[in-house]
């Protein structure tokens, strides 16, 4: 069972990939907000349908809070269709990590969560390695292209720490909550689609629909992967996405990331992965505590 959690995980990570490829490639004729309405026009279609067939039904409640995370995702993924045009596929993969560093944050700010004292360590190392991979000391390197993702990063953060609110208060599920989130997305495309917007070609329209269909079959295996093998090591093997990027770069667009970029990328990514085992740790400490107390009251 864990070990087709971790196959699921792989494809995932490879699906996720592929569509930044095809984001990229369409990058080049088409604006950011032209491919974020496409994708997401594609997704609610057949979200719909999906929801239709097996009667998945609408919960109706918590409504601002879904549009919130709604908005927050979309924006995220707009930011992050617009770094795409403009940097490496393997830096903004790399920087997509900083995600990890914001949760924490906001699991303390939002839901009262303590920062465990050795997530300490890891943030610093996280740190270090944005700062190798940014390299603000060159202009060419730090962009504003840099800026956006690192923003985007942090509407991820959001976005998780919100779906982690909604289902604390229970009756949603994940179809509703992605489904609100391709809605807002379609509305954000719509109103970010520049003045020059125009008719897709037949290889445009292909690549939309594969961008759409790339995303939700991404988001149903990583979904059945959290689902049939452990949480950590399922976070682990996502990480090989990074790995399919750079790998994309190269090969079809001749993208060679910089030294720097290297050790600064595996800075980020091991500390990401610490943090995750601290936060795992102080999670299993946290239930066993509630569960004492628990116990304690019923005697």
């Amino acid at each position: 069972m864990g070990n087709k959690g971790l196959i699921l995980a792989m494809g995932a990570a490879l699906v996720f990939s592929i569509m930044n490829l095809m984001v990229k490639e369409l990058s080049g004729s088409m604006g950011s907000g032209e491919i974020v309405f496409g994708r997401s026009i594609v997704g609610v279609v057949i979200l719909l349908l999906i929801m239709k067939k097996y009667d998945i039904k609408f919960s109706h409640k918590d409504i601002p809070l879904l549009i919130f995370r709604g908005t927050m995702g979309g924006t995220g993924m707009f930011l992050i269709f617009t770094a795409i045009s403009g940097m490496h596929l393997g830096d903004v993969a790399i920087l997509q990590q900083l995600s990890a560093i914001f949760v924490i944050f906001l699991s303390a700010l939002w839901l009262k969560e303590k920062i465990p004292s050795k997530a300490i360590l890891p943030l610093v190392i996280i740190i270090a390695g944005t700062i190798l991979l940014l390299r603000p000391w060159e202009y060419n390197s730090f962009s504003f292209y840099a800026i956006l993702v690192i923003l985007a990063a942090f509407l991820s953060a959001v976005a998780y720490t919100t779906i982690h609110k909604l289902f604390q208060s229970g009756g949603h599920n994940s179809w509703e909550i992605v489904f609100y989130f391709l809605l807002c997305s379609t509305v954000i495309g719509l109103t970010t689609m520049s003045e020059n917007c125009h008719m897709p070609s037949s290889y445009e329209i292909v690549l939309m629909i594969g961008i759409g269909v790339a995303s939700l079959l991404a988001q149903a295996l990583m979904t059945q992967a959290y689902g049939t093998s452990n949480t950590v090591l399922v976070s682990f093997v996502l990480y090989l996405g990074v790995f399919f990027n750079i790998l994309w770069g190269y090969l079809f667009f001749g993208e060679i990331m910089h030294i720097l970029s290297v050790i600064g990328g595996l800075l980020i990514i091991g500390g990401s992965i610490y943090l995750t085992l601290v936060k795992q740790k102080n999670n299993k400490k946290r239930k066993k505590h509630v569960y004492r107390q628990s116990g304690s009251k019923l005697d």
